[in-house]
């Protein structure tokens, strides 16, 4: 009896899941909130939200790695089943889409919390008449890049971040600043930095605060970066003091102003206490 039980249970929890990731919808009012995920530091009981009885506890880079959003809508899981979810959100009237988490039940199908809402309003007239017209479909809140990982691509060396000398501070011209800019100094400074090109994708929300695995073929050196944005030649463009000069040991990487190296997608660790990984 038991068994069944157990196995009833894993049914339920697996038609769960595949019912939410292929749930969707056109043409529904979005509105905006204020749950203040930003000023409450990203805090689920201070922000006294429906989803902080089985969600506050999550570390902080799950609880900051999406805006919030309520969900009612008939299309979807509801109530404790869509805690923690994921939406990708369409503005149908500019094609502006972002995904968000899921943080509570609405009453009117979706509300946005207010800058997440403003971002999507990209030409002002959901302000304008109180809601936006979006298109959603359920999506897994952590994907997975297109493959692990490349071989033999060139990276090349930036002076442009200075993390070092900046304090840590995202520059405003990265495309990760809006995403990561605000994210507390230990997890800024946790790793150094990279800018992304590689074949995985140059979608900012999709690889911003990704950790990547770096290692120079010729020396074997490696180290452990942190994307904080894109880039436009190669595959990598690291910041020289803080990513590049750690695996550049012989030297050749500079005179040559690039290196030949492999990287993979890892986990970042982010809530572990690790130690700090670049060199000084």
């Amino acid at each position: 009896m038991e068994i069944s039980v157990l196995r009833l249970s894993l049914l339920v929890l697996v038609y769960l899941v595949g019912s939410a990731a292929a749930q969707s919808a056109e043409n529904v009012n979005a509105y905006k909130v204020y749950f203040k995920a930003v000023e409450n530091n990203w805090d689920m009981n201070a922000a006294h939200v429906y989803c902080a009885e089985y969600n506050a506890n999550e570390n902080f880079e799950w609880r900051s790695k999406y805006y919030w959003a309520a969900f009612g809508d008939s299309h979807g899981p509801v109530g404790k089943e869509a805690c923690g979810l994921c939406v990708n959100v369409t503005n149908t009237a500019t094609g502006d889409e972002t995904t968000v988490r899921i943080v509570g039940p609405s009453n009117s199908g979706l509300d946005l919390d207010e800058p997440v809402f403003h971002k999507l309003d990209s030409d002002g007239q959901g302000e304008v008449v109180g809601h936006l017209v979006v298109n959603y479909k359920f999506v897994d809140c952590d994907p997975k890049p297109a493959g692990p990982d490349e071989t033999n691509v060139l990276a090349y060396y930036s002076e442009d971040y200075n993390p070092l000398e900046n304090n840590w501070t995202y520059p405003s011209h990265a495309a990760c600043y809006a995403l990561d800019g605000g994210k507390p100094y230990e997890w800024r400074k946790r790793y150094g930095w990279t800018g992304y090109c590689g074949k995985y994708g140059s979608n900012a929300e999709e690889i911003c605060g990704q950790c990547l695995k770096v290692t120079n073929t010729r020396t074997d050196d490696s180290i452990i970066v942190r994307i904080t944005d894109t880039c436009g030649t190669g595959a990598l463009e690291l910041d020289y003091e803080t990513a590049f000069k750690p695996i550049d040991t012989d030297l050749q990487g500079h005179r040559d102003g690039h290196l030949t190296v492999n990287y993979e997608f890892v986990n970042c660790d982010d809530d572990v206490g690790s130690p700090l990984v670049y060199s000084q």
